[in-house]
């Protein structure tokens, strides 16, 4: 009798890949949903306490964030002051709305958006992103005369703009910038993306730095005093070289009016935009000349008035004295102080003498 053997079938190697394929797939799956669940732990936000959109640009993004938690915390805002690293160090919010709330009766919630180093052109996308996701009362922009010079800025627009995140925020949407936007585990872990580079950690401990420098309403205090603020620039030395360069010839750049102009779009029933100068001191202007200057203010104000906006000049320089300066454009801490409470005696003159007031989020603009 001739005993028959059992040949091994040939679906069984191929199947068992399928198995392990599948194990491997559950395993991730619940990797990554311990994951979510764990950072949107006190503790995990608490050990990581940065977090990323994915953007080259730390500042932005702790801003962001401390403005989604003040969003939270305090049920909305109703005025996002926007502006460049003049506003980040130079207005306290909470002076501001506390001076405002004095002479005009009225509670507000107002955050400080400065972001340095950025020009009107980037912040057009930035208060477009802002007025959809918050819908605050008051938009609150600083310009000034670097944000219309041509070409000034663009490289950290073209950085700053190239971002899954923000695209998506701005109406391109992508499967990155959806996650992103939605994970709480890609958030706290994208901080920890460079973790191989040697600057690595220095750079991480200044960004936890500035996190706990900034307060929940967006100001980040400048601590400096500065020195020669009244010294006027010399185009002969070598340090002021660059910026002579830079306000030579100088000419309102039309693509960044256009800029101006989308921010200004953004006035509507339920927000309204208003446009200030912000007190830097007078060497600050000596780069030019002081026609340009009064050409520069006449011309933005003129912009702003026709688009059916407020213009706030800046209030006068000497107002705020050497001492309460950090340079001759940044204020420091005392200087941020004064500033604020000035500012709101400024708006509330507005308010007052010609009923432009800071709106509350949700009110119906006239």
């Amino acid at each position: 009798m001739t005993m028959q053997t059992t040949q091994p079938s040939n679906h069984s190697k191929p199947s068992r890949f399928f198995v392990s394929l599948i194990w491997g797939v559950l395993v991730f799956i619940v990797i990554c949903v311990g994951l979510e669940f764990a950072c949107r732990s006190p503790l995990i936000q608490q050990i990581l306490p940065e977090r990323s959109v994915g953007s080259y640009h730390a500042q932005f993004e702790i801003k962001w964030f401390k403005l989604e938690d003040y969003v939270l915390q305090n049920n909305g805002v109703d005025v996002i002051i926007l502006g460049n690293s003049m506003v980040n160090t130079g207005i306290n919010p909470q002076i501001l709305a506390a001076r405002y709330k004095e002479l005009t009766g009225t509670n507000l919630r107002i955050f400080n958006f400065g972001i340095e180093g950025l020009t009107v052109a980037p912040l057009s996308q930035v208060a477009q992103i802002l007025e959809q996701k918050y819908h605050p009362g008051t938009i609150l922009l600083y310009t000034e005369m670097r944000d219309y010079i041509a070409g000034n800025g663009d490289d950290v627009q073209t950085q700053f703009l190239t971002n899954h995140w923000i695209s998506s925020e701005l109406g391109t949407p992508s499967w990155q910038g959806s996650l992103i936007d939605s994970s709480a585990a890609l958030q706290h872990l994208l901080p920890l993306r460079d973790w191989s580079r040697s600057d690595f950690l220095d750079s991480y401990l200044i960004d936890l730095q500035r996190i706990k420098g900034t307060t929940a309403n967006g100001y980040e205090a400048d601590y400096r005093t500065g020195k020669d603020v009244d010294k006027v620039p010399d185009p002969n030395d070598p340090a002021e070289t660059a910026n002579f360069a830079l306000f030579k010839n100088y000419s309102i750049d039309p693509a960044r009016i256009k800029d101006l102009q989308s921010i200004l779009q953004l006035q509507g029933k339920n927000t309204q935009v208003m446009v200030a100068d912000f007190p830097a001191f007078i060497t600050y202007y000596r780069y030019t000349t002081a026609d340009v200057v009064s050409n520069y203010d006449r011309d933005i104000a003129q912009i702003v008035n026709q688009a059916g906006s407020v213009y706030l000049p800046a209030v006068p320089y000497d107002l705020i004295s050497l001492p309460d300066r950090a340079d001759n454009h940044h204020l420091n801490y005392k200087g941020a102080a004064l500033y604020s409470s000035l500012l709101a005696e400024q708006l509330a003159k507005l308010c007052s003498q010609q009923q432009e007031c800071l709106t509350p989020a949700g009110e119906t603009q006239p």
